[in-house]
């Protein structure tokens, strides 16, 4: 009895060790995501490069989170989790210390490597903890404190970017973050190792990262350098072989960063598919809706970070009920709706003009919300428990990775598309002879609109994978 309390004790526990770490790095995209508008201004950049600010952060995570969660199966998942927060600590201050736009961009990856360190295996400390019977509930809990971090982070930026400039809101986090590392070494304890003694997939690890890096910088540099430019077909065509060496790769080396065989299951690639594209959507959203708020509208920072909180608060109360029915409906029916309520949330979103009532922009983002809520907990957990158990570390990260992926390329496609819009009607308005800041704004709507009509049909594309992976 004694050891089936302590079982049960340790499981709350590492959930908890686990949800702080959790909640401060989600808290980083929401608290970041508010200010690129103020950062373009300070540093006198335009969309596509402020965009750096996200991407080289999710690039990084792309590049490394596959190969990190084989590093927490083989040397401890504890010690890679510890670490990681330890190192995204170190590039809170770091970020705080910037003077210029590359600067910032550089501690950003330091930071990057920190958070994708402890998100590599935090979805793995938590499965391994919990029996299977509750892997959806659990999965559920560590959603809706993301959900808490994305809720928190667009209202506490917005106040202290008005209260106390940029930089407070990365050194004002750094008490926090030396509390989550002191928590995660002094009460989590090392789960079983496998595989110990084995050698990194290392180039497989460094051509995705690599074939990553070149398709984002040419989707990303394409509308200014022109997409015929020597240095964009170039960068096209080295990520193309750089993709394709890396599925070489996986196929021939004994430990692969990502075992191809995974995919063999229809369920884990659909579902994989469909997690890739609903997070090409969303990420756009979470782009565009601060320059529409506060370029667009003209908002404050702090009133714009209020309404953005709209959606992880809806998925801090979903998230953990659609984890619960997912133990006990299965994930298929919960996945398609709410892939579908995305696309649904976007298509109403592209609709908004320069003058709107706040109570549509609120429920069109809680429709968002709610569909992202019902989406993510159950494939996450379907796809968590399509996988032998010593290979969850692994897993833990694929989720990760296509997360990482998914928003990479959103985020790439939604600066160039954005940027591109802007200035074709910026010509347009100018020539109407409109105002300067007349212009600017609905230079910023239009661009808006123009982004969302191209990322709804990726929306779908994600809904058409969900209903085709099948109910079993």
């Amino acid at each position: 009895m004694k050891k089936t309390e302590q079982r049960t004790s340790y499981k709350w526990l590492s959930m908890s060790v686990v949800s702080v770490g959790t909640f401060i790095i989600t808290l980083d995209s929401g608290i970041v995501r508010i200010v690129l508008p103020h950062l373009g201004n300070v540093f006198h950049a335009g969309p596509n490069a402020v965009v750096w600010v996200l991407l080289i952060y999710l690039l990084v995570g792309t590049g490394l989170m596959l190969t990190l969660g084989q590093a927490g199966d083989t040397f401890g998942r504890k010690r890679l989790y510890t670490g990681g927060l330890a190192i995204f600590t170190l590039g809170l201050g770091l970020c705080s210390l910037a003077r210029s736009l590359i600067q910032l961009v550089m501690f950003r990856l330091i930071q990057a490597v920190g958070a994708a360190m402890a998100a590599a295996v935090g979805n793995a400390i938590i499965t391994a903890s919990f029996p299977a019977r509750e892997r959806g509930r659990a999965l559920g809990i560590k959603e809706a404190v993301v959900g808490a971090g994305l809720l928190s982070g667009p209202a506490l930026g917005g106040f202290l970017l008005d209260l106390l400039g940029w930089q407070s809101i990365f050194y004002l986090r750094l008490p926090f973050g030396i509390i989550a590392v002191a928590m995660a070494w002094i009460l989590l304890k090392e789960q079983a190792l496998s595989k110990r003694g084995e050698k990194f997939d290392l180039a497989g690890a460094a051509s995705l990262f690599f074939a990553l890096t070149c398709l984002l910088l040419a989707v990303n540099r394409g509308q200014s350098l022109g997409w015929t430019s020597p240095w964009v077909v170039g960068l096209s065509v080295a990520g193309l072989l750089l993709l394709l060496f890396f599925l070489i790769v996986e196929r021939r080396v004994v430990q692969p960063v990502l075992d191809l065989k995974f995919f063999q299951s229809r369920l884990l690639s659909a579902a994989s598919t469909s997690h890739v594209f609903l997070y090409m959507s969303t990420s756009a959203v979470n782009f565009l809706m601060p320059f529409y708020l506060i370029q667009g509208l003209g908002f404050g920072a702090s009133k714009a970070g209020v309404l953005l909180i709209t959606g992880p608060a809806v998925s801090l109360v979903v998230s953990p009920l659609s984890g619960g029915l997912s133990d006990k409906l299965g994930t298929f029916s919960l996945c398609a709706l709410g892939v579908a309520l995305v696309s649904v949330g976007l298509l109403l979103l592209s609709s908004l003009g320069s003058s709107v009532p706040l109570t549509r922009i609120v429920f069109y983002l809680i429709i968002l919300g709610v569909g992202m809520a019902l989406f993510i907990t159950p494939n996450t957990s379907a796809i968590m428990g399509s996988v032998p158990g010593e290979r969850l570390g692994t897993a833990s990260a694929m989720v990760g990775t296509l997360r990482q992926v998914g928003m990479s390329i959103g985020l790439a496609i939604a600066g160039s598309v954005f940027a591109a819009s802007q200035f074709s009607h910026a010509a347009l308005f100018i020539s109407q002879g409109l105002p300067e800041d007349v212009a600017q704004r609905l230079c910023t709507i239009s661009g808006f609109h123009d982004t969302l009509f191209v990322l709804l049909p990726i929306a779908v594309v994600g809904l058409v994978a969900s209903v085709c992976r099948g109910k079993k």
